[in-house]
Protein backbone atom coordinates (compact mmCIF):
# COMPACT_ATOMS: atom_id res chain seq x y z
CA UNK A 1 0.00 0.00 0.00
CA UNK A 2 1.20 3.49 -0.81
CA UNK A 3 0.15 6.34 1.47
CA UNK A 4 0.88 9.97 0.71
CA UNK A 5 0.17 12.77 3.17
CA UNK A 6 0.26 16.43 2.18
CA UNK A 7 0.08 19.09 4.90
CA UNK A 8 -0.57 22.75 4.28
CA UNK A 9 -1.93 25.84 5.98
CA UNK A 10 -1.27 27.28 9.38
CA UNK A 11 -0.39 30.84 10.34
CA UNK A 12 2.42 31.08 7.80
CA UNK A 13 0.63 29.23 5.00
CA UNK A 14 3.07 26.33 5.27
CA UNK A 15 3.18 23.83 2.40
CA UNK A 16 5.34 20.90 3.46
CA UNK A 17 6.72 18.34 1.03
CA UNK A 18 4.48 15.26 1.00
CA UNK A 19 5.28 12.28 3.21
CA UNK A 20 5.24 9.08 1.16
CA UNK A 21 5.03 5.64 2.73
CA UNK A 22 5.31 2.28 1.00
CA UNK A 23 4.09 -0.21 3.60
CA UNK A 24 5.98 -3.06 1.89
CA UNK A 25 9.20 -1.30 2.94
CA UNK A 26 8.27 -0.99 6.63
CA UNK A 27 8.54 -3.26 9.66
CA UNK A 28 5.58 -5.70 9.37
CA UNK A 29 3.80 -4.67 12.59
CA UNK A 30 3.91 -0.96 11.75
CA UNK A 31 2.94 -1.70 8.15
CA UNK A 32 -0.18 -3.60 9.33
CA UNK A 33 -1.17 -0.74 11.65
CA UNK A 34 -0.79 1.81 8.85
CA UNK A 35 -2.71 -0.36 6.39
CA UNK A 36 -5.55 -0.86 8.89
CA UNK A 37 -5.72 2.87 9.64
CA UNK A 38 -5.64 3.79 5.93
CA UNK A 39 -8.25 1.17 5.02
CA UNK A 40 -10.68 2.70 7.52
CA UNK A 41 -10.11 6.26 6.36
CA UNK A 42 -13.36 8.20 6.86
CA UNK A 43 -14.71 10.54 4.22
CA UNK A 44 -13.09 13.97 4.29
CA UNK A 45 -14.98 17.03 5.38
CA UNK A 46 -15.34 20.62 4.24
CA UNK A 47 -12.34 22.94 4.55
CA UNK A 48 -11.74 24.51 7.95
CA UNK A 49 -13.29 27.90 8.53
CA UNK A 50 -10.11 29.68 9.57
CA UNK A 51 -7.22 30.59 7.35
CA UNK A 52 -4.81 29.46 10.07
CA UNK A 53 -5.98 25.84 10.19
CA UNK A 54 -3.77 23.01 8.95
CA UNK A 55 -5.22 20.81 6.22
CA UNK A 56 -4.17 17.23 5.52
CA UNK A 57 -4.72 15.66 2.10
CA UNK A 58 -4.32 11.88 2.29
CA UNK A 59 -3.96 9.70 -0.78
CA UNK A 60 -4.13 5.90 -0.46
CA UNK A 61 -3.25 3.53 -3.28
CA UNK A 62 -3.89 -0.17 -2.71
CA UNK A 63 -5.24 -3.16 -4.67
CA UNK A 64 -8.82 -1.87 -4.25
CA UNK A 65 -7.92 1.41 -6.01
CA UNK A 66 -7.02 5.00 -5.20
CA UNK A 67 -8.74 7.11 -2.55
CA UNK A 68 -8.20 10.72 -1.55
CA UNK A 69 -9.65 12.61 1.39
CA UNK A 70 -8.95 16.01 2.98
CA UNK A 71 -9.29 16.99 6.62
CA UNK A 72 -8.95 20.39 8.28
CA UNK A 73 -8.23 21.33 11.87
CA UNK A 74 -9.89 21.33 14.28
CA UNK A 75 -12.21 18.69 12.79
CA UNK A 76 -9.68 15.94 12.03
CA UNK A 77 -11.28 12.59 13.05
CA UNK A 78 -9.49 10.45 15.65
CA UNK A 79 -8.84 7.72 13.04
CA UNK A 80 -7.02 10.24 10.84
CA UNK A 81 -4.99 11.57 13.77
CA UNK A 82 -3.91 7.98 14.42
CA UNK A 83 -2.85 7.58 10.77
CA UNK A 84 -0.86 10.84 10.99
CA UNK A 85 0.82 9.62 14.19
CA UNK A 86 1.73 6.27 12.62
CA UNK A 87 3.10 8.03 9.52
CA UNK A 88 5.37 10.17 11.72
CA UNK A 89 6.48 7.03 13.57
CA UNK A 90 7.25 5.31 10.26
CA UNK A 91 9.40 8.28 9.24
CA UNK A 92 7.98 8.44 5.72
CA UNK A 93 10.29 9.83 3.11
CA UNK A 94 9.67 13.33 1.84
CA UNK A 95 8.77 13.38 -1.83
Amino acid sequence: MRIEIRSHGGVAGIRRPPVVLETAELEPGLARELETAAAGLPAGGPPGRGADYMTYDILVDDPSGNRTASYSEPDVPAEVRELLRLAREAGGRRA
